[in-house]
């Protein structure tokens, strides 16, 4: 994923290329470790993926981190993550409590990144059905929730169909519908009728609503803002801004999940 924060402003410009041959000169960029962590309100969720970016002409398998030593606070409470899998680090052991502040600490080598993140509380969907967009040409899946006047609140949806992670980057906030009612349509920018992200009758549809915090509400929104949404496309490129401390790129979410499934007609 990271490869394309760094560089899918030159995939874009490839894509439209027709006829033309355009000669860019590319410059590396500085390899910096991504983290990518996770804590989440559902049993044994504490997860980080600890992987090391790569130059542009270089392949898109990441070097996958071993041998850090991860520890995550749950306030006070200490725990040390063990390595499961190359670069993979894990305790099935800590289930998130919102309210609850984490910390997570990373050293490797003579690199060290730290992290802090509250894990807000829960905001569940009303309801999830699918819906014919504004031009009644494509399907999409549409969320009802209630947003709690007393939080400022932070969103992620993440979409499945048929089991399938849309790799679109939904995202909301209550800037301006603290309290609210809100209808959100998850709109992945299909383009023709047999587009693999058009949702099609009797597909499953399964929507991840997250409620994050504000500076994860900030990677997120960033990422799209910065070409994050699956097309490939951006003005210039940028990476997302980390909550990340240490010079590493990525995020660390303490968030709560609410998850639900229907059946497109």
């Amino acid at each position: 994923m990271f490869k394309r924060l760094i560089y899918w402003v030159i995939v874009g410009m490839v894509t439209v290329s027709c006829n033309k041959m355009i000669e860019i000169d590319v410059r590396d960029s500085d390899i910096k470790y991504v983290v990518e962590g996770v804590i989440t309100n559902e049993p044994g969720v504490c997860i980080v993926n600890l992987t090391r970016s790569k130059n542009f002409d270089e392949s898109n398998d990441f070097e996958r981190i071993s041998g850090a030593v991860v520890k995550v606070y749950d306030n006070e409470e200490l725990f040390e993550l063990q390595e499961t899998e190359p670069g993979k680090y894990q305790d099935t052991s800590l289930t998130g409590t919102p309210g609850h502040i984490y910390r997570l600490e990373i050293v490797t080598g003579d690199e060290k990144f730290t992290s802090t993140c509250t894990m807000p509380e829960p905001v569940a969907m009303d309801s999830l059905y699918i819906k014919p967009g504004p031009f009644g040409q494509f399907k999409f899946a549409t969320i009802d929730y209630t947003d709690p006047a007393e939080y400022n609140n932070g969103y992620r949806f993440v979409q499945y169909v048929n089991g399938v992670k849309e790799p679109t980057v939904f995202w909301e906030n209550d800037e301006f519908t603290n309290g609210q009612f809100v209808t959100m349509q998850l709109d992945a920018s299909a383009e023709e009728k047999d587009d693999p992200r058009n949702i099609k009758t009797g597909d499953e549809v399964m929507i991840e609503m997250q409620t994050i915090d504000e500076e994860v509400f900030t990677f997120w929104y960033t990422l799209r803002s910065g070409g994050g949404d699956g097309a490939g496309f951006s003005a210039a490129p940028s990476n997302p801004i980390t909550n990340i401390s240490g010079g590493a790129l990525g995020y660390f979410s303490a968030h709560t999940i609410d998850r639900r499934t229907v059946v497109a007609p």
